[in-house]
């Protein structure tokens, strides 16, 4: 017969953060604990993570992003961006260890201490730190801005005015005037890092907008004018345009086409291009009841922090990028690299800069979520910890 402590072992005892991963679709990021317990064992963790501590470069770097966790902490998630709390402060023996083994046996601890809580909340960002460090993409960014942004300045000219216009209205090639042309550069480290934190997966390939571009119209018909030119002009690749994330809450489609088939019942030799844009233009505007029911949807379904204002028609695109080894020019990487394409009209631009859709409204909101997401024990032991104190006059404090 079987002694009772190999059956406890085999059968009673399992590592429930790989549960809440596997089986509650849990990112590593919301899991509350880890499951080692000796140095031997947070290793060979480690190792199997990617790193080997008896590589003194591997256990540099991991030293490395260790630190570095702990200042993104001090310098973005101690203080409540909505100045509710306290700011909180990391504890000493978190703050000045940096032994990864020591960090991983504390969050695996069973017992829900302050000391568990911060070992935790320092592997999560440490975590994402990791992803985008081994970003292989980051290598290449000069080439890939390069070819993706190349594309649209060879179709982009600016007059002596600084008027932006969308092809030279040659050959029968339309020549659209913009309100203004945007090339979003590489997202910063920081604003990488704080993007994994606040997204469920926590994987840099996975982040669809590091780079990309922000068209505004004048009108709305002229958002539709954009894409077609972008389309017959082949300026992107519609094959490779991602589904999933296309967002619109500011062109009414199906009345636009019903608006074309209108149009074409109507004798239009006598029509000016202005009156033919007007007649369209009617048939663009999303009803508010319409807007809001799509805006709502697409803040459920991809960002919670986003402005109910904000309307746009944002598609995402892959573009196969060439890059040759700067070691061995024989040698050719193809990747495709997604980037992201924003359109919208002047009316929607304005609102984007304002109230609840203003950047700095979202990066509160973001900075908001990113905090309870990674300190959300820290935060639960503080609170328990001020009300204990509350009832008791004080009397607990240390």
């Amino acid at each position: 017969m079987e002694s009772n402590n190999k059956l406890e072992e085999d059968f009673l005892k399992f590592p429930y953060e790989l549960f809440n991963v596997v089986f509650s679709k849990k990112s590593f990021v919301d899991i509350s604990r880890l499951n080692v317990k000796t140095t031997e064992e947070a290793e060979n963790y480690i190792k199997n993570y990617g790193y080997d501590l008896s590589n003194p470069q591997a256990k540099a770097k991991i030293t490395a992003i260790i630190n570095e966790a702990k200042k993104f902490l001090q310098s973005y998630l101690l203080e409540d961006p909505e100045e509710k709390s306290p700011s909180i402060v990391i504890p000493p023996d978190i703050l000045y260890n940096d032994d990864p083994c020591s960090l991983i046996i504390a969050a695996s601890q069973k017992e829900k201490t302050l000391h568990q809580a911060w070992a935790c909340s320092i592997l999560r960002v440490a975590h994402a730190i990791t992803h985008v460090d081994n970003d292989l993409s980051k290598y290449f960014m000069p080439g890939i801005k390069r070819q993706i942004f190349s594309r649209f300045m060879e179709h982009l000219h600016v007059t002596r005015k600084g008027e932006y216009i969308l092809g030279n209205g040659k050959e029968g090639d339309a020549a659209l005037k913009l309100k203004m042309f945007e090339m979003k550069n590489e997202k910063s480290r920081e604003s990488l890092i704080m993007k994994l934190l606040h997204k469920a997966e926590n994987v840099a390939s996975d982040v669809f907008d590091r780079i990309g571009v922000r068209i505004v119209t004048f009108r709305k018909l002229d958002v539709i004018m954009v894409l077609k030119y972008l389309s017959v002009n082949h300026v992107i690749s519609f094959a490779n345009i991602k589904p999933s994330r296309t967002r619109n809450n500011l062109i009414n489609v199906p009345h636009f086409l019903q608006g074309i088939e209108e149009l074409q019942t109507h004798d239009l030799s006598s029509w000016t291009e202005k009156k033919v844009a007007d007649f369209l233009e009617k048939y663009l505007q999303l009803p508010p009841e319409e807007k809001a029911k799509e805006t709502d949807k697409i803040i459920r379904e991809n960002n919670p922090y986003s402005s109910t204002m904000y309307s746009s028609v944002q598609i995402t695109v892959r573009q196969l990028i060439t890059i040759n080894d700067p070691f061995n020019l024989n040698l050719i990487y193809r990747f495709f690299f997604p980037f992201e394409i924003q359109i919208l009209d002047e009316e929607s631009y304005i609102e984007s800069r304002t109230g609840r859709a203003s950047h700095e409204e979202y990066k509160k909101g973001q900075i908001l979520s990113v905090r309870k997401r990674v300190l959300k024990n820290v935060l639960k032991y503080h609170r328990n910890h001020l009300w204990e104190n509350n009832c008791n006059g004080g009397k607990n404090e240390t």
